[in-house]
């Protein structure tokens, strides 16, 4: 595994982002280019390098109708881009037009014990494809980002059926929260050395963060929750991006796992008091039946 993490580092070397935003967005959920050349996915917690389109680079990530579940998943596709090869890669984080092309990191204080997902892969040649999820913190002492946990794993042979990755969380430093995310899936593991073999192909679908207490943040949902004002202190606001909020039932989890609040929300928008919660961080998880189909986290802070 030390490998893969070697094959990753071009890649990531970026800043870590100063947003307040959690995770959100979701590979159900597609935003056009300015000029309709290629998809990105909405909520802009995603990023690829699909910009480079604009230097003449090609389309390396797209959504496609191939899914475990949901409308869409992610293909990650290794294309051939004069003499240099472009790997598929998407990650946590926003685009630059300078090298190295992606800032990497989402604000995050939370420690899940499980990163897990969904994936094929269709490798030519032997090439593998590769997934690292990465909890840091500002170390301000030396200026630099410390590992405080680390999940990864490359995939070394075809999958031609939906397969689950199950990776549990390293943690390297113990007493100590981090401040960032960073989540990173390519479809040429050394593609950060412009090195893979072009057409190797590396489908996602249905990401998502699990804590000790069994409760799953989903990051790759089938419609977005925004939840707002964050942190909440006497109101939050909850916003259902769905056509049909009404068959949705909703359960709300403080990060211990006690059940706090389950409802049925009678329209997009839906407003709760909670100026009565115990301060801390909460998970929201919307079903229809008994599928998990979106989730937000959101903080209550008097």
């Amino acid at each position: 595994m030390k490998k893969l993490m070697i094959l990753l580092f071009p890649f990531i070397v970026g800043s870590a982002m100063t947003q307040t935003q959690i995770p959100e967005g979701g590979f159900n959920n597609w935003t056009p280019s300015s000029l309709n050349t290629y998809y990105e996915p909405s909520g802009g917690w995603w990023t690829t390098l699909n910009t480079l389109t604009s230097l003449g680079g090609p389309v390396t990530v797209s959504r496609s109708t191939d899914v475990h579940s949901g409308t869409y998943a992610a293909k990650l596709e290794t294309k051939q881009w004069g003499t240099f090869l472009i790997a598929g890669l998407l990650a946590s984080g926003k685009f630059i037009m300078t090298s190295p092309y992606i800032e990497l990191g989402k604000p995050f204080t939370d420690k899940p014990l499980k990163f897990k997902g969904w994936y094929k892969f269709a490798s030519v040649n032997g090439d593998s494809a590769g997934v690292v999820a990465l909890l840091t913190r500002f170390n301000s002492g030396t200026g630099k980002k410390d590992t405080i946990a680390m999940a990864n794993q490359m995939f070394l042979n075809s999958i031609s059926v939906y397969t689950q990755f199950d990776l549990d969380f390293n943690y390297k430093i113990s007493g100590l929260n981090p401040d960032t995310i960073i989540m990173v899936f390519t479809s040429s593991a050394d593609g950060g050395n412009f090195n893979g073999q072009a057409g190797n192909t590396l489908l996602i679908d249905d990401v998502s963060l699990e804590y000790s207490n069994g409760l799953a943040e989903i990051l790759m949902p089938e419609f977005i929750v925004n939840a707002y004002p964050l942190p909440a202190n006497e109101q939050l606001s909850l916003e259902f991006k769905t056509a049909d909020p009404e068959q949705l039932l909703c359960h709300i989890y403080a990060i211990d796992g006690r059940l706090v609040k389950s409802f049925s929300p009678d329209s997009e928008k839906h407003q709760l008091n909670v100026s009565d919660w115990q301060q801390g961080s909460y998970i929201l998880q919307a079903c229809i039946g008994n599928n998990i189909v979106s989730s937000a986290k959101f903080i209550v802070k008097h």
